[in-house]
């Protein structure tokens, strides 16, 4: 039996898991150019939106593409997983990841000078709830560790992109003096996005 390419990228979005995989990649495995690729997962995404019987849609976050549940099936499948997705993040939680996110790739001493306080802690408990991941090593004294914001934290406050964040003034910097102001844009901004 032969496999349609179409069943093949269904099979890699699959594969891929939350981490999703690039259209790059997508044409690497597949051995398709990325028009036909994009193309395919186009067709897919239409044919699971058409489709009432089937639960699934395909997500894009920063040009990175993978299967999710539909919207309409939030409720059942948070009832079912409510324990992977953190329900409420404290203050000092989505002031981290705030930090994280308008700073990416950031350190740990970063994240800290800004707030004031050790954010190692935190740092942590983002990880193991999948909305923080290292991103890579600093090469300096220490080589200390970066980190970024996953797709889930995307997901998880109704972002497309890191580019979707509120936009700060551009005489803005980021640091203790600011850390205050910024949440509340952030959570001001993120809640009015979820609303609409």
């Amino acid at each position: 039996m032969t496999v349609s390419n179409l069943a093949k990228i269904e099979a890699l979005l699959y594969a891929a898991g939350d981490q999703g995989i690039t259209l790059r990649e997508v044409a690497q495995r597949t051995a398709l150019s990325t028009a036909a690729c994009r193309q395919l997962i186009e067709r897919i995404t239409e044919q699971f939106a058409s489709n009432g019987d089937c639960g699934l849609q395909v997500l894009v976050s920063d040009d990175v593409y993978r299967l999710g549940t539909k919207d309409s099936l939030a409720d059942l499948v948070n009832d079912y997983v409510n324990d992977a997705k953190p329900r409420v993040l404290s203050q000092a939680a989505l002031e981290t990841i705030a930090i994280i996110m308008y700073n990416q790739p950031v350190t740990r001493i970063e994240i800290d000078d800004i707030r004031g306080v050790n954010s190692s802690a935190i740092i942590h408990r983002l990880i193991n709830q999948g909305l923080v991941e290292v991103a890579g090593i600093r090469q300096e004294v220490g080589n200390p560790k970066e980190y970024r914001a996953t797709n889930f934290a995307l997901d998880y406050f109704g972002l497309h992109s890191i580019k979707e964040l509120p936009v700060l003034p551009s005489d803005e910097k980021l640091d203790d003096n600011t850390s205050d102001a910024l949440l509340t844009r952030f959570n001001k901004e993120i809640n009015h996005d979820k609303e609409d």
